[in-house]
């Protein structure tokens, strides 16, 4: 059970886990609250509706807090937040980066079909192949130069966002505190989903240090995008115990590629997938069952 209180009056010994609770509060008053000498009295911290995200002297606020907490690990969560850019960035550097891989098969294409050129005894149709080839070469280069003009703009841009700040932080620590991240509704999207997860991949092979073994993602805009992300995530894991992803914008497709990383998965014990309205229940059922007569173990909250 996890209970949220404002401070540590509030605090009763009845077994639960009890968060510092620091909702409503503007991101200049929560960094004097996190004190770390009281870190001990509480499971964690929870913040919620800051009114501009993350900067970085908040979120090693948050993680020092976490630190001097539980020796097992802290819960962090951050809910109703918009961590996001506020723009297309994200979005745009899912599509480019997805676009830069089929301009390469289009030039491994186009140069094979030039070096093929000299096979052909006819020497026209050689030409053609040869000026076919260079064509494709040329076409394909001029937009790698501007895919990754563009790359090279949003990655700046991505540096800037709360979710950056937060995930690189943790990534930097030398020893990881938080073994539950709560991150319900703040603004996250697929290209941040795939910075995160190889993060936690990353701690889990860490010799020291907390794992993430419960992950709370309800009310992000992830879409079927982010579910093959959290795919090869679950596939790798050997840590991650729970996973929620309720009102995240999947469809049955979404579910079926998720659950397909559970094949292989023996530590996840619960999967929930409720409140996905855009999803058509029947396949989704249909793609469960046959996933769990390989893991019966997970437990797949539907509806």
């Amino acid at each position: 059970m996890i209970e949220y209180v404002g401070d540590s009056q509030d605090i009763q010994d009845d077994g639960s886990r009890i968060l510092l609770s620091l909702s409503g509060l503007e991101c200049k008053d929560v960094l004097p609250r996190l004190v770390s000498e009281q870190a001990s009295c509480f499971g964690g911290v929870e913040v919620s509706m800051l009114d501009d995200g993350l900067d970085t002297a908040l979120v090693n606020g948050l993680l020092d807090f976490c630190a001097a907490g539980p020796a097992g690990g802290a819960c962090l969560s951050i809910t109703h937040s918009d961590l996001g850019s506020g723009t297309d960035c994200e979005q745009r550097l899912l599509e480019l980066t997805a676009e830069r891989r089929v301009r390469e098969s289009e030039k491994v294409w186009a140069e094979k079909t030039k070096r093929d050129s000299s096979k052909e005894k006819d020497f026209s149709v050689a030409a053609g192949k040869r000026r076919k080839g260079q064509e494709g070469i040329d076409s394909a280069v001029e937009r790698l130069n501007a895919i990754d003009a563009e790359l090279g703009d949003l990655e700046k841009q991505k540096l800037k966002t709360s979710w950056y700040a937060l995930f690189s932080q943790m990534q930097a620590r030398h020893f990881n505190a938080i073994r539950e991240l709560n991150l319900s509704d703040c603004g996250l999207h697929a290209t941040g989903l795939a910075f995160l997860t190889k993060i936690l991949l990353e701690l889990e092979n860490r010799a020291e240090g907390a794992k993430v073994s419960w992950l709370v993602l309800d009310g992000n805009d992830l879409s079927d995008a982010g579910m093959g992300v959290l795919a090869s995530f679950l596939r790798l894991s050997k840590e991650l115990e729970g996973l929620q992803v309720r009102n995240v914008g999947i469809t049955e497709q979404g579910v079926s590629e998720l659950v397909a990383g559970l094949v292989t998965n023996r530590s996840l014990r619960l999967l929930d997938v409720r409140s996905n309205g855009l999803c058509e229940l029947g396949a989704a059922k249909s793609a469960i069952s046959g996933v769990q007569r390989f893991n019966s173990a997970v437990r797949i909250l539907l509806t």
